[in-house]
């Protein structure tokens, strides 16, 4: 009964008769078609590259199926195993590519699909192809086994999977969600909350909301985050921008480098050289095996509790010259001149022989004292200097 009711519902495909012609070395069978219009549009292709663009007042799309066999006959045989379908149950217009058999390798297809820009509603998925989806304004949900994926201009919230194809997106309105088994992800513009996991690509992001980006070992860069900012990557360098929230930064042994950040920052890095510019809170840094030089920009009010430590590296603190702070630092093997300072309220001390390794530290009110600053290295130099 369902069934029967269902089938009652579904709207036939409006169809021209497909043209079959000859391209280069392929042969090429194009169906066209058109449906009213739904409040949602929902495609499932076995096979074959997906478009769909928000720019015609009712649906229609394109078929174009392409084979190499070496005669028409052969490749009408290998055409007729991609059944497609429109149906239109209810207020949702279905579209679906279904293979009947799955030993065909020469066969490939293109579907371009035109929608109402207001549908509220698109879920498009293919066991293949590329995903392209442009000028939709109601929310996206898309899947692709291992192609490509482009977006652009799209309003509502998007979540878009991919087995392993690369990711890209630009003119995003809302929150944008990408995962990838291993693609590089590339995004120009998103206004909402921005999360990307990818096993293994690189990462690079223009403006968008408070963001999350997990890569297995690729490089990440974010020019300008508009909130919060969570990064890692398992052994890529981070490359961040401007940050008007927190960070949390890591990776297993890559450098990083921050522009500017709002919030507190925190960073570990299994080896890589850490420079942080225009701290306006207060930053917590770990890393392995690198130099680590931090420009704090905070008034009074802002400045928190921060600890910079590196196990082989030189420390290069700036700090404004009227900043109340409590310093605590020291070096176990100093090299250089060990700890200097531009500022007058440090005591440095140190241990050891003439021409044998030296620990230094240094302890000290700055401006009447204030939160704690805790710098440290096993190998390396300190040193405090006023910001310009």
């Amino acid at each position: 009964m369902v069934v029967a009711a269902a089938l009652a519902l579904a709207a036939p495909l409006w169809a021209q008769s497909p043209k079959i012609f000859r391209d280069g070395d392929s042969w090429v069978e194009e169906t066209t078609g058109t449906l009213s219009a739904g409040h949602e549009f929902r495609s499932f292709m076995d096979l074959g590259s997906l478009q769909v663009q928000g720019n015609s007042s009712q649906v229609s799309y394109v078929v174009r199926k392409r084979s190499r066999a070496s005669s028409e006959e052969e490749a009408r045989r290998q055409f007729e195993q991609l059944r497609i379908s429109a149906t239109k149950v209810g207020d949702a217009v279905i579209l679906e590519g279904r293979l009947l058999s799955r030993s065909v390798n020469r066969l490939s297809a293109d579907i371009v699909v035109q929608i109402p820009r207001m549908t509220r509603l698109v879920k498009v998925e293919t066991k293949g192809g590329n995903l392209a989806l442009s000028s939709v304004s109601g929310s996206i949900i898309g899947a692709t086994a291992g192609g490509n994926v482009k977006l652009d201009m799209l309003s509502g919230p998007v979540k878009i999977m991919s087995g392993g194809g690369n990711m890209d997106a630009s003119n995003i309105g809302s929150d944008l969600y990408f995962q990838s088994g291993g693609g590089n992800v590339s995004i120009d513009r998103a206004n909402g909350q921005v999360i990307i996991k990818t096993g293994g690509g690189q990462v690079s992001i223009g403006m968008a909301g408070p963001t999350t980006v997990e890569t297995g070992a690729g490089n990440v860069t974010v020019k300008k985050c508009n909130g919060d900012l969570r990064a890692s990557t398992g052994g890529g360098n981070l490359n961040l921008g401007d940050i008007y929230g927190s960070v949390t930064a890591e990776t297993g042994g890559g450098t990083v480098k921050l522009a500017s950040a709002k919030g507190d920052v925190r960073v570990v890095t299994g080896g890589g050289a850490v420079e942080l510019m225009k701290l306006g809170q207060s930053a917590h840094v770990e890393t392995g095996g690198g130099s680590i030089t931090a420009q704090f920009v905070a008034m009074r009010s802002q400045f928190k509790d921060s600890m910079l430590r590196t196990a082989l590296g030189n420390v290069v603190v700036y700090l404004p010259r009227d900043l109340g702070v409590n310093v605590h630092a020291s070096t176990e093997m100093a090299n250089g001149a060990g700890i200097t300072s531009a500022f007058p309220g440090l005591t440095i001390s140190s241990e050891g022989g003439k021409y044998g390794p030296k620990s230094m530290s240094a302890e000290g009110m700055l401006n009447g004292g204030g939160p704690i600053l805790r710098v440290r290295t096993t190998i390396g130099q300190i040193d405090f200097r006023q910001s310009q």
